[in-house]
């Protein structure tokens, strides 16, 4: 019975140990994925600093971009009624409309515009800019038309340049607004890559969840084992005694009879030797 015990205790001992060695290994690979999902995360804070960052520049833009509508709108409503001061002027003389006269300067700053911007080949560029001298030519001989009447004149140039103002901060306006679309599409852009790492931290969470919580269940099963080694341990220690004790009462009979032969012999005369002695001084019966 005591070498079955002993060989269920050694099964247990090898049980808690295998389940030792496999809570080690899953505590490692959770804080693996622990070490992970954390820089993931710190990826994450640091794209959506970013992105905030962009937001707050987008909203300055946004800011400066209203300042200079409201600008613009302020220095157009000037040119507007300077303009229609030069239109009465002009039908008091009877000259060419001032109307046209602007929208020629318009179609030519607009194909400026869009020689700066576009991209075209040689021969279109080429094209638009013969396109753009021919309609200089033509705005310069309506311009001197208008100048010929020195008042009218003076109310273009006013007109004028109130326009010319207000072109600089709708160019302004259209600077503006590019960089806030920059600055959108950079926003946009950090708070999609915080939500694609998001979908790898949160995968890199729940990994280092299920691998703590396996490294859990070996804990709770290598204690187990432990428990039983111990009771194990208990109920062989007592055997062990027990054994050992039911060998010394042996023992004990044993020598109480042939200390009691011995006795006999020493009343009966006989002579006795010295290991006979001893044994008589060992026994509990004494010499009585």
């Amino acid at each position: 019975m005591l070498e079955e015990l002993e060989e269920r205790r050694s099964e247990i001992i090898k049980k808690a140990e295998e389940y030792k060695a496999r809570r080690t290994e899953l505590n490692a690979e959770a804080g693996k994925w622990a070490e992970l999902r954390d820089d993931l995360n710190a990826h994450i804070k640091q794209a959506v600093e970013k992105a905030k960052e962009f937001k707050q520049q987008r909203e300055e833009y946004e800011k400066l971009i209203a300042e200079k509508k409201t600008k613009r709108g302020e220095l157009n409503r000037k040119a507007s009624s300077y303009y229609q001061l030069v239109e009465k002027q002009r039908k008091r003389n009877d000259l060419a409309s001032i109307q046209a006269f602007e929208q020629l300067r318009g179609r030519i700053e607009e194909m400026e515009l869009r020689q700066q911007v576009e991209v075209m080949s040689k021969d279109q560029e080429r094209k638009l800019v013969a396109k753009i001298t021919e309609l200089r030519r033509e705005f310069e001989r309506m311009e001197k038309e208008l100048e010929k009447d020195k008042k009218l004149a003076e109310l273009l140039k006013k007109a004028q340049t109130y326009h010319k103002e207000s072109d600089q901060y709708h160019e302004e306006v259209i600077e503006y607004v590019k960089l806030s679309h920059e600055s959108h599409d950079k926003m946009i852009e950090h708070f999609k890559e915080a939500d694609r790492v998001r979908e790898k931290a949160d995968e890199a969470h729940r990994l280092f969840l299920e691998a703590q919580e396996e490294a859990d269940d070996a804990h709770k099963l290598y204690i187990r084992y432990l428990r039983d080694m111990k009771d194990f341990d208990r109920v062989i220690t007592g055997l062990r005694r027990k054994i050992r004790e039911d060998w010394s009462f042996r023992e004990r009979l044993e020598a109480r009879k042939k200390a009691k032969g011995i006795y006999e012999r020493f009343k009966e005369g006989q002579k006795l030797s010295t290991e006979d002695v001893l044994m008589l001084q060992r026994s509990e019966l004494g010499l009585k």
